[in-house]
């Protein structure tokens, strides 16, 4: 998710995408939603209009900025009475580093979270609906409350960040793995967070 993950790492390894065109993409929530969606697939502007509820005048607007900014490409089209559909897939996935994240508002974070995690918790209710949560004795899940002085909250969020960083080479290095076999993939989400508390009483 876009802003939810402060790190500057593509699986790749290779350039990352401009930083100042990402940033100005993270400033309108509507971009930030429509973004989310054509980093995980291929949407139509269409869809994402009836997915996140907004007219779709408001979210074709804001996916031309997203193709205008670079982050977004057309992968497909589709004539429907006299008109082309046009399908959009993000170029790669964004990635913000710290810096970058403290330039947008307060507002926008926010508005970038709260949509990162809902987003999260989506995923979670329809992997349980489905009866697949849980279907593998690996998977991980933990709640840790935590009591941190300032190190020690540098020192956690250091330590997911370098998490973060394997696991999106493990993706990589499993994708090239699966190149060159027939072995079906296994679609998951990973998802790591560290947050702090409003103080008790």
């Amino acid at each position: 998710m876009p802003g939810s993950k402060q790190q500057s790492k593509r699986a790749d390894g290779a350039g990352r995408i401009g930083q100042e065109q990402l940033v100005k993409a993270l400033n309108h929530p509507v971009r930030v939603k429509a973004l989310t969606i054509l980093t995980d697939r291929v949407a139509s502007p269409t869809e994402i209009s009836n997915e996140i509820g907004v007219p779709l005048s408001h979210v074709s607007y804001h996916v031309r900025v997203l193709d205008e900014l670079g982050l977004i490409e057309i992968v497909g089209e589709e004539p429907v009475r006299g008109a082309v559909k046009h399908f959009y897939k993000a170029v790669e996935r964004p990635i913000l580093d710290t810096a970058e994240w403290e330039r947008l508002s307060p507002q926008v974070r926010t508005a970038v979270s709260a949509y990162a995690l809902e987003t999260i918790l989506k995923d979670a209710a329809k992997s349980l609906s489905a009866g697949v949560f849980d279907a593998r004795e690996e998977r991980h899940l933990t709640r840790t409350p935590l009591l941190l002085d300032e190190q020690g909250w540098r020192k956690v969020n250091a330590i997911l960040l370098e998490a973060w960083e394997a696991v999106v080479d493990e993706h990589a290095a499993s994708t090239a793995r699966m190149n060159d076999s027939d072995e079906q993939a296994i679609q998951a989400i990973a998802a790591i967070a560290c947050f702090e508390m409003p103080k008790k009483g």
